[in-house]
């Protein structure tokens, strides 16, 4: 079988405005089931920053909290399950969640390991920096606020690596991700066709990047508000995409089969 090849649409700021509001239609018919996804994850996002505040790594707190943008294309499959139960005219339950994290195709396997080794790597970087600008003394919590010179320029040094990876993150998985769980392309061809669609329609979706970069990364540091945030902006993020890769945009010839 010869798969067609995605290809995308340019698209408008009111594109973006539009997949916004849509984001609130699969929210609000299960809420209570995306919030307790998300909640998961609003947990382990406490833990990690609890520890490192117990730790006495606080300045390091701001880097962790953006390491979630590399991370969180890992999870969308799971609200993708959601809004598919929907489309379907089911009611989602946890059933789905699963079903639709553990049948991922190993493409998406292979590029989530991409983004948590981006992880790694920023994470390193910045503990480098960590420890020639601010050595092993313990900081306390007040630290998380860039109140000194010092903190100043070692948390724009560890957001200047980390936008770098953000961004890459985002142009390869934005649209790769759905592509990949939706079967409509393999890991290849579906990081090209998300590449594409980034710099097709660069002024908007740079926008976009910036605001889920500022959204997620504010609800990592406050994580009681990714109970909410997390879900609307991964249902957001499926709305633009499907405006993105119509399913009527195919293109022929593509022998690159999707990876099961």
């Amino acid at each position: 079988m010869n798969p067609s090849r995605p290809q995308p649409v340019r698209i408008g700021f009111s594109d973006l405005l539009g997949a916004l509001r849509e984001a609130r239609t699969p929210l609000l018919h299960s809420p209570f089931l995306g919030m307790s996804f998300a909640a998961v994850f609003s947990l382990i996002g406490a833990a990690l920053l609890g520890t490192a505040l117990r730790l006495g790594l606080a300045p390091m707190t701001w880097a962790l909290a953006g390491g979630f943008l590399l991370v969180g294309p890992v999870i969308l499959s799971g609200f993708f399950a959601i809004s598919a139960a929907q489309r379907a005219g089911r009611r989602p339950g946890w059933k789905d969640i699963v079903r639709g994290m553990a049948g991922v195709p190993r493409g998406l396997l292979g590029l989530s390991l991409v983004c948590i080794l981006l992880f790694l790597i920023w994470m390193t970087d910045a503990g480098i920096l960590y420890s020639f600008m601010i050595g092993d003394t313990a900081a306390s919590w007040i630290s998380v606020l860039p109140y000194s010179a010092l903190l100043l320029r070692f948390q724009l040094g560890a957001f200047t690596m980390g936008a770098f990876f953000a961004f890459i993150v985002f142009c390869i998985s934005a649209y790769a991700v759905p592509l990949l769980i939706e079967g409509r392309a393999s890991l290849v061809t579906g990081i090209s066709a998300s590449v594409r669609a980034v710099f097709m329609s660069f002024p908007v979706q740079l926008s976009w990047a910036v605001l889920l970069a500022v959204v997620m990364l504010i609800s990592a540091m406050v994580t009681p508000l990714l109970i909410v945030t997390l879900p609307f902006m991964a249902f957001a993020s499926e709305a633009l995409y499907r405006r993105v890769f119509p399913p009527s945009r195919l293109s022929p010839g593509n022998q690159d089969v999707p990876e099961s």
